[in-house]
């Protein structure tokens, strides 16, 4: 951390400590900031903007909003994605003398409305256009005078992510979010790598959306309040926040364990794929890299980057220093390997109730590849229950919530329902209250446990849960797979499944392995939600189909997917317009069913479009719908 970062988050800090504490306060010293507060790209060059550029666009729209609707005193629902307007419209609410509502935009709009009609919302600010039952107005449209002084409101609300089915709305003040951001001052002095630049700046990725209580802290509030540059993202693709990283230089990256556990899976899967010697290269720099860093930790990061460099010239590039995974549960495999590489992944946690309240920042990876979520912050106390679950209280958590219309205080203790064990100080999440599950020999099994002891990269998702069988709960897993997945595909993962199961103690283990091409993930959620898992099968919107006994279609010489065939007999039958039942595998589609060149070429564009195979007549040289099948098997 350079001198001049330094400085910056001193002065900010006192300023705040001896302010009201309250949103106007954390505005005035977050926009007497200097330099860069947002970055974004039009395709061809980096585009920046001021804290004073967006200073006078929020003054601009605060007067638009004021004008438009009046200081209503009352909530507005703010409904975009992350963008430098999100910045403009969440201050321009608050700056109107109204309260901004974040929508979770990946929500499905029934559960959004729900949580507007509670709260009475009648406007909502967005882009473009909005699917809520209230009066929408354009972000675009607010253009006022730059001289409005604005009615500054102290009050924020933004709902759960939904997994506990029930409608939970969290209401924050200024003041504790003011508790929040002055967290820094401690950490900072423990850690103050927290703050590393490239150099001489820090760029923080927008990857976690601004609705969600992690991406508006610890993306937002906690580095703009320091001075520091955003980076937007043009959309969420994997091949765009790899480029977007490297073209801007990002330093800092906070995510959910799906996008850590993507990186991962896909760097052991590259070096298998390169063969044993690059697998055995890549297993042995992992050894070196947390070896040397575990006996010179800053030194040892520093070579990691430079040993790893094949690695990580194909990720995120040189420039990051710090990251952070919560959300939901990281596999210490994932840990392993993103420090080994040398982009500093720390483990923390956090609820939309209470903020983020810790996060560990030992600096060895013998400390830091353990899971451990480190000890509670400065404004957070940390107690274990009778029960096991964690407890905490503290001026940063919410100041009440809403649960289903109902107004619940926090005062005293909030109950997490995370089971957490305490070593030395430091905390470790085990599971969660509730899931537990009793097996035949009457123990209590803990399905996070188990479903820790699983990687399975070949998955889009899974889950351990209990579900009842012959009038008892038993431990199952629920594999979510590709639609097209190959059979030799789910025929590797299911023996993937199986070797891991018979590995474990004969009393954790699975006992029924089902497999779905439904989405097991409520929509706008983070991770995966037992109770959602378990509605969403009673109401039959997922589907699941017992593994072991899964029935594939067999076509004489290959074995592929029925939905594979069924998807080739209905685009060739459309094209063709002929009946998909009556279509024989083996007959030239050409020769046999007298299609012309120009509908055979539409079939490869079609099939090209379902299942991202080339549409090259050259590569293709498939001319049976059973050659066409074995063709997208090998390819997929």
């Amino acid at each position: 951390m350079n001198k001049k970062i330094k400085s910056i988050i001193r002065n900010n800090i006192g300023v705040l400590e001896n302010s009201k504490m309250d949103f106007e306060a954390i505005f005035n010293v977050m926009f007497a900031n200097s330099g860069v507060l947002a970055e974004d790209t039009d395709g061809f060059r980096i585009r920046s903007y001021s804290y004073e550029q967006i200073k006078e666009r929020i003054e601009s729209a605060s007067e638009a909003l004021y004008a438009k609707i009046g200081a209503t005193h009352g909530f507005v629902a703010l409904e975009m994605e992350n963008c430098i307007d999100w910045i403009v419209a969440f201050w321009a609410i608050l700056r109107s003398g109204n309260k901004p509502y974040l929508v979770n935009c990946r929500q499905l709009p029934g559960m959004a409305n729900s949580a507007l009609k509670t709260l009475g919302i009648k406007y909502t600010v967005g882009k473009g256009d909005t699917k809520l039952d209230t009066e929408f107005i354009d972000i675009d449209s607010l253009e006022g005078k730059t001289g409005f002084e604005g009615e500054f409101e102290n009050e924020i609300a933004l709902s759960t992510s939904g997994t506990s089915l029930k409608e939970t709305i969290c209401f924050y003040s200024g003041q504790r979010f003011s508790s929040q951001i002055l967290n820094v001052k401690s950490f900072m002095k423990k850690y103050p790598e927290i703050a590393a630049d490239h150099n001489g700046r820090i760029k923080n990725l927008a990857f976690l959306p601004f609705y969600h209580i992690f991406g508006l802290i610890a993306v937002y509030f906690w580095f703009s309040f320091f001075g520091v540059t955003i980076v937007f993202l043009k959309d969420y693709s994997s091949d765009t926040i790899l480029k977007t990283c490297k073209k801007h230089e990002v330093t800092h990256v906070f995510a959910v364990p799906l996008l850590w556990h993507t990186i991962e899976n896909s760097v052991m899967k590259k070096a298998k794929e390169a063969g044993d010697k690059k697998l055995a290269k890549l297993k042995r720099g992992i050894r070196l890299c947390t070896g040397l860093q575990n006996i010179f930790p800053h030194l040892g990061m520093k070579l990691s980057q430079k040993i790893m460099s094949e690695v990580t010239d194909e990720l995120f590039g040189k420039s990051i220093k710090f990251c952070i995974s919560g959300g939901s549960y990281v596999r210490s495999s994932a840990l392993e390997l993103i420090n080994a590489i040398g982009y500093n992944l720390h483990n923390g946690y956090g609820m939309t109730e209470i903020g983020i309240t810790s996060v560990e920042l030992r600096t060895r990876p013998k400390h830091k590849n353990l899971n451990s979520i480190g000890k509670p912050f400065a404004s957070v106390d940390y107690e274990i229950g009778d029960k096991g679950t964690l407890l905490i209280k503290g001026d940063s958590l919410c100041d009440k919530m809403l649960i289903n219309g109902r107004e619940q205080s926090m005062d005293g203790y909030f109950d997490s329902g995370d089971i957490l064990t305490q070593n030395d100080g430091y905390y470790y999440v085990k599971g969660r209250n509730g899931d537990t599950i009793i097996g035949d020999n009457g123990e209590n099994i803990n399905p996070d446990v188990v479903e820790q002891c699983f990687a399975l990269p070949q998955a889009e998702n899974f889950c351990v849960l209990g579900i009842e069988n012959e009038g008892k709960k038993t431990v199952s897993m629920i594999v979510q797979i590709g639609k097209y997945m190959s059979v030799s595909k789910r025929n590797e993962l299911l023996d993937t499944i199986i070797a891991i199961n018979e590995s474990l103690p004969l009393t954790s283990r699975v006992a029924k392995i089902y497999y779905t091409t439904d989405n097991i993930t409520s929509p706008g959620a983070a991770k995966i939600s037992r109770t959602y898992v378990l509605k969403a099968l009673a109401d039959k919107t997922v589907n699941i189909y017992d593994f072991t006994k899964a029935v594939l279609s067999d076509c004489s010489e290959a074995v592929y997917n029925s939905e594979i065939l069924a998807k080739v007999k209905s685009i060739v039958a459309k094209r063709l317009n002929t009946d998909a039942e009556s279509i024989d595998i083996h007959a030239h589609i050409m020769l046999d069913m007298g299609a012309d060149s120009m509908q055979y070429f539409s079939i490869l564009t079609d099939l090209a479009e379902e299942f991202s195979v080339s549409a090259s007549e050259k590569d293709v040289l498939c001319y049976t719908v059973h050659e066409i099948c074995q063709y997208i098997e090998r390819h997929i």
